[in-house]
């Protein structure tokens, strides 16, 4: 029986993850019992952070740590491995003809397989991680099986069904995962994000941050917009406005904000403002309500 509680907050501190106390004690429970991951939440909430940080911590080096990311050219042969035309002509269908795909090396130096975003992964590409998630087998026709590696494991991402671009996965590739959710997370959280992350060096950075997280809450709870902006737009911000000599100005801080939260929001439909004047609107609510200028 390993003590979860000791070894979630060796790494928190190991790692420097603020919180997630909770989604981390869910994810060295699964591993424990030898269960594949499966990661859910929006752009930006720290899914690959957390595979990563699970991933060294239980021995994966930086060179055990296979990652693919999906799309709808992500095929079979792309994830598992495929025979070299010229090699196999000269030597035949041997081991130095194939050359190994991810999943295949996973399998055989043992350590962390991952996959992000693996809704947008074709269903015949899901087809091929079949076995080797539940019986840790793959066979690779003409040349092996090959039978995982004691340290092999798999951790993958997916972002909510609602976003562009993601299919729903099959129930056979779902019913292989245990499912761990991961929401924004708490205001409190997010400022000590956004100080460890984004270096502010001036005498108001308290400041700087709480308004920097204020402005991206509200881009999640506009009306205005369909997708807000994840912690890295509210540490852009921090960042760019740390660069200002006047970081109290109006003008500097509508600047900042729209450079750092242009690319991170998606507007509803059918609106007849800009993500400009949408972020503008919400920078100067902040800055009236504060007691920054």
């Amino acid at each position: 029986m390993v003590d979860i509680t000791v070894i979630v907050k060796e790494i928190q501190e190991k790692y420097k993850i603020i919180g997630r106390t909770e989604e981390l004690r869910q994810i060295v429970l699964a591993h424990a019992v030898g269960k594949n991951i499966l990661l859910e939440g929006n752009v930006g909430v720290g899914k690959t952070t957390l595979a990563r940080a699970i991933a060294e911590f239980y021995g994966s080096n930086a060179s055990n740590f296979y990652r693919v990311d999906c799309s709808e050219e992500l095929l079979p042969h792309n994830l598992v491995g495929y025979f070299e035309p010229p090699l196999v002509i000269a030597k035949g269908y041997i081991e130095d003809s194939y050359k190994y795909g991810p999943l295949a090396l996973a399998m055989i130096n043992g350590g962390c397989l991952f996959i992000n975003e693996i809704n947008r992964m074709p269903e015949s590409t899901q087809n091929s991680l079949l076995t080797s998630l539940d019986e840790g087998i793959l066979k690779i026709p003409k040349l092996k099986t090959i039978k995982a590696h004691k340290d092999f494991f798999v951790i993958a991402t997916q972002n909510p069904v609602a976003h562009v671009g993601v299919t729903v996965l099959g129930e056979a590739l779902k019913d292989r995962f245990i499912w761990i959710n991961l929401n924004y997370q708490t205001a409190e959280e997010e400022r000590l994000i956004i100080k460890q992350e984004a270096n502010l060096n001036k005498t108001n950075s308290d400041k700087i941050t709480q308004i920097s997280q204020n402005i991206i809450q509200i881009t999640r709870e506009s009306t205005s917009i369909r997708r807000g902006s994840s912690i890295r737009g509210a540490i852009d911000l921090a960042t760019l406005i740390n660069q200002y000599d006047n970081d109290k100005s109006t003008k500097n801080w509508v600047e900042a904000a729209v450079m750092a939260l242009y690319n991170k929001i998606e507007l509803e439909d059918g609106l007849t403002q800009s993500k400009k004047e949408i972020i503008t609107d919400i920078v100067l609510a902040v800055l009236n309500k504060s007691d920054f200028q």
